[in-house]
């Protein structure tokens, strides 16, 4: 989509003073998806495709980008399969420019994980049509993030053009600049002056209405080129200006020689050329000038709609983009790679890539964002449920790799085994839950005990027996604490889908279910094999449960009292401190839209603290303990028609509040349960610190920023103000150097850090925005300007029954070193628990990959795109260089440091089950190892 600000062009006297060379880059802008669906874009895509398709061929174009995204001619080549090699031809030649990405994205509401493999797929699929354009093209995304320079050049892409993110240092920069990221990557960046529409329509009264063919204006012309060359102005670096012929869904007027002729008339001064935007850099390049430096993420306003709403619209597609990520890169792809390295299975990388090409179609910006129709964003819901079920059954089926037997039954077995997988690279203690059949159905219940793989006993706790009725031996769909979970048996396991359950069945057909909770150790990335027979007189020594006192849960290392308002006060034994109220919900009512968060010009706030409610146990007697609290906010219906307040007349909103603690860790794990019943509002919990600081930590790309408090005074002469908001990814943090508290969160990438009356910061967490339109012009953190069609968007409302998951974290000491990242890792990826029998099973305990020092963060465990090699991918967090050893079960027998396209750059010393590494400050490195053939 595009902001307006390229819009018609003022009229001149005379033509300003004029840049040297002028490039027109004829282009489109297409967003797959927006105010209209995929399929209805797809069918205009092919008369406005065919067009350009055709003056290529002719002559009437020499040059066309294809918007920096491949996945636009799989889309054309999808309808039209016979013009692949009339498309192979244009990429060939250079006159068709395609990639690098595979999509668009929104850089901040996706991993960076998920950024490099957008770069990665986009770069297969460019590839296989011709030639990629090695231009980091980004012109629409709705800010940058700081490590982009890094990743661009770690693709062998060292230029940047964008138009998004500028704030007061664009007077210090220009338009052309050297853009750093924090390990010192560089990137030529190519500010686009008044959008990448700046030219679009060129000749042409009314840009947005170009799709209709109609006579050019050379004379209008010339007023837009004007406007362009003014625009530049002092901030011009190298005499050099860059005119985008082309715009949002539609292609240049082919009149552009007439224009050209037109052009170069009224401004003799200036060479025109046409190209792409590789000529163009080439010209910058080879200008004589001084470039500036910039270090940092591009989150600014000051030129364009930085449109940071989009963090909390929708929130559930961020909820679902969050599971769909964490499945794919940290379960899938390493258990995956678990099995075939250790295990000698295949590794399924056509169904990966299937995964990974239908996740990537859901993030470009107008997409992830929550900013486009309804009907647009049900389609991303059955994209986020193929993903997650093509990922969740590719998990079983590693996990069958593991444990051969798994899903078997044997009726003279007189044993349960337990497979657990841990997908993470390092070993872990972590309480389970799980369903069981018991195995025989006969055995005496309190005489189970389970063992680990070496035969020793395990701390176990049988909760409950129940009987459920088997419908052929196929499948079994079971609720455990409201999460379901599959367990499967029988020979038609692979045939037959789920069947339903029959509880409390005294039929011979039925199984005894055993709802288990033991402590289980893990080795990294690996799995280990738990045992439950019938045993005599067995003594095992268990970690001391969770206490339950009243309201309050205690582990002896912090102890969590829940109030009936759903806040709680949390006292954190290791350092000292107590934190009060955390968790009170805020409601503020939104009359902005899909875009932009905006208060009424009457505000009203409302805000869960001293409601009435209940507190009751929900869980206790293991070594996990939940409490909730269940109340109810009243809240206005809505905004009132004039938008300037909240409504007079109410509705009762239920609210619960859970919080778990688990033995041997201080996290507080929180799930809160809102029935959205009324619209116009923003719903956020508030964490008090009590910590002094000037700055929050969050995390994001390969990188922890370090974020100062908003200043109210900033930005106010902005085109769009800074709204106070920060995207993050797994988490954000305070810290006073002796201490601190760290708010972690599943798809829920929106905080804020503000200073309260006495300097303390608070973290205000947004878990729900509700909206009714995709933009509108009638709110002021916007400037009343649109930045879309005005359409009705009722599902932005986000109404009905809504969870959210998120977790608190108070450390000691400064958070470097208190492990927040690993323990972010283990709260949002379980082990993963299956059962098989005795016989032909493995008994785990070996590791495919170890991280010794727990200093750098892994992203990516995988197997290499064309090679039968392992692909790491980590990165150093911190200002200096570290050190790291990865270490494995495997016997390495080479090992190289790749580009993050997979491609060898040098190659590394190794030990025979160890690789060494050094890595600079903030570097994000990716090594390929080679294993001994089994």
């Amino acid at each position: 989509m595009s902001d307006r600000e390229a819009g018609p062009a003022p009229a001149v006297a005379s033509p300003p003073a004029a840049p040297r060379v002028a490039f027109v880059v004829s282009h489109t802008h297409w967003d797959r998806e927006w105010y209209q669906t995929h399929g209805e874009f797809r069918v205009d895509m092919d008369r406005a495709f065919r067009a350009v398709f055709d003056d290529l061929e002719t002559g009437g174009l020499d040059h066309f980008v294809l918007d920096g995204q491949a996945i636009l001619l799989e889309d054309y080549l999808a309808a039209r399969p016979e013009e692949s090699d009339r498309i192979r031809e244009l990429v060939s030649s250079g006159r068709l420019a395609v990639g690098p990405w595979y999509i668009l994205p929104d850089e901040f509401l996706v991993s960076g994980e998920a950024t490099v493999r957008n770069l990665l797929h986009g770069h297969r699929a460019a590839a296989e049509l011709g030639g990629v354009q090695k231009v980091g093209y980004m012109p629409d995304s709705f800010g940058h993030v700081a490590q982009i320079p890094q990743i661009l050049q770690g693709a062998g892409i060292d230029s940047f053009i964008y138009t998004r993110g500028d704030g007061d240092e664009v007077d210090r920069l220009g338009w052309e600049y050297r853009w750093q990221a924090p390990d010192g990557s560089e990137v030529l960046a190519i500010n686009q002056v008044r959008g990448y529409c700046n030219a679009g329509g060129l000749g042409m009264h009314e840009i947005w209405h170009a799709h209709t063919p109609r006579e050019v204006d050379p004379a209008h012309a010339v007023q837009q080129v004007s406007a362009i060359f003014d625009a530049y102005g002092e901030r011009a670096n190298c005499g050099i200006a860059l005119l985008n012929n082309g715009c949002d869904h539609f292609p240049p007027p082919r009149d552009r020689d007439r224009i050209l002729s037109e052009l170069r008339e009224a401004f003799p001064d200036t060479e025109f050329r046409t190209g792409g935007f590789g000529d163009y850099l080439d010209a910058i390049r080879n200008a004589p000038s001084s470039l500036e430096t910039f270090r940092g993420e591009r989150l600014g306003g000051r030129l364009h709609h930085i449109l940071s709403g989009v963090w909390s619209t929708r929130i559930y597609l961020k909820q679902e983009n969050e599971r769909a990520q964490v499945l794919l890169s940290e379960v899938v792809e390493p258990l995956a790679a678990l099995s075939r390295f250790l295990h000698g299975a295949e590794y399924p990388a056509g169904q990966i890539d299937t995964c990974w090409r239908e996740l990537l179609q859901n993030h470009p910006h107008d997409s992830i964002c929550g900013c486009s129709t309804d009907e647009v964003h049900r389609e991303m819901e059955t994209r986020f449920e193929s993903v997650i079920r093509s990922g969740e059954q590719l998990v079983r089926r590693n996990l069958k790799d593991l444990t051969p037997t798994f899903g078997s039954r044997a009726e003279d077995d007189r044993e349960t085994v337990l497979c657990v997988a841990n997908a993470l690279p390092f070993a872990r203690t972590e309480v389970i839950r799980r369903l069981v059949v018991q195995q025989p159905p006969a055995a005496d219940v309190s005489r189970l005990v389970l063992f680990d793989g070496e035969g020793r006993p395990v701390p176990c706790r049988i909760e409950s027996v129940r009987r459920v009725e088997r419908f052929w031996g196929i499948d079994y769909r079971v609720e455990l604490d409201g999460e379901r979970q599959a367990s499967r048996f029988g020979v038609y396991e692979d045939r037959f889908g789920p069947r339903i359950l029959r509880p409390e069945s005294e039929k011979d057909t039925a199984d005894t279910f055993l709802s288990l909770e033991f402590v289980a150790d893990l080795p990294a990335l690996g799995h280990a094999r738990f045992v439950l027979a019938e045993a005599d007189d067995i003594e095992s020594e268990e970690p001391d449960p969770v206490r339950v006192e009243g309201n309050a849960l205690d582990n002896g290392l912090c102890r969590v009292t829940l109030h009936p308002d759903g806040s709680f006060d949390l006292l954190d034994r290791t350092a000292g401190r107590e934190y009060r109220s955390l968790n009170v919900l805020e409601d503020t009512e939104d009359v902005g839209d899909e875009y932009d968060f905006s208060r009424a010009a009457r505000s009203t706030t409302i805000t869960s603290r001293g409601l009435e409610g209940t507190v009751r146990t929900v869980r206790e007697g293991g070594w996990s303990a939940i409490l909730s609290a269940r109340f109810e906010m009243d809240l206005p219906e809505a905004a009132t028609p004039d938008r300037q307040e909240r409504s007079d007349a109410r509705r009762s909103c239920p609210v619960e509040v859970r919080v778990e603690l688990r033995t041997g860790s201080s996290l507080v794990r929180v799930e809160t349960r809102f029935d959205n019943r009324v619209d116009d509002h923003r719903l956020r919990a508030l964490f008090p610190t009590g910590v002094l600081a000037d700055h929050v930590w969050s995390d994001g790309h390969f990188l922890v920023n370090r974020r100062p408090l908003p200043d109210p005074r900033a930005g106010k002469d902005w085109v769009q103000p800074p709204a106070g908001t920060y995207p993050q990814q797994e988490y954000s943090l305070v810290e006073d150097g002796d201490g601190g508290l760290a708010v972690l969160n599943r798809g829920l990438p929106e905080i804020e850090a503000r200073a309260e009356d006495d300097g303390n910061v608070e973290l205000a967490l947004t878990l729900l925005r509700g909206v009714g339109w995709l933009s509108r012009d009638d709110f002021e953190s916007r400037r009343y300007s649109n930045a879309g069609p005005t359409l009705f968007t009722p599902e932005a409302q986000c109404p009905g029954p809504r969870i959210f998951h998120y977790a608190v974290l108070p450390f000691r000491g400064a958070f470097r070193d208190a492990a927040v990242r690993s323990c972010s890792r283990r709260y949002r990826v379980e082990p993963v628990t299956v059962q098989g029998v005795l016989a032909g099973s493995t008994a785990g305990g070996r590791s495919l990959l170890r991280q010794e020092s727990g200093r750098v963060t892994i992203t990516a465990i995988k197997k290499h795109g064309r090679r039968d090699t392992l692909v790491v991918r980590l990165y150093n967090p911190f200002p200096e260089t570290v050190e790291e050893t990865l270490t494995t079960d495997a016997a390495i027998v080479g090992a190289w440091k790749t580009d993050l396209l997979e491609e060898r750059e040098t190659k590394l010393p190794t030990r025979r089950h160890a690789l060494e590494l050094t890595i600079e400050a903030h570097r994000i490195v990716t090594v390929e190892i080679e294993f001994e053939a089994s």
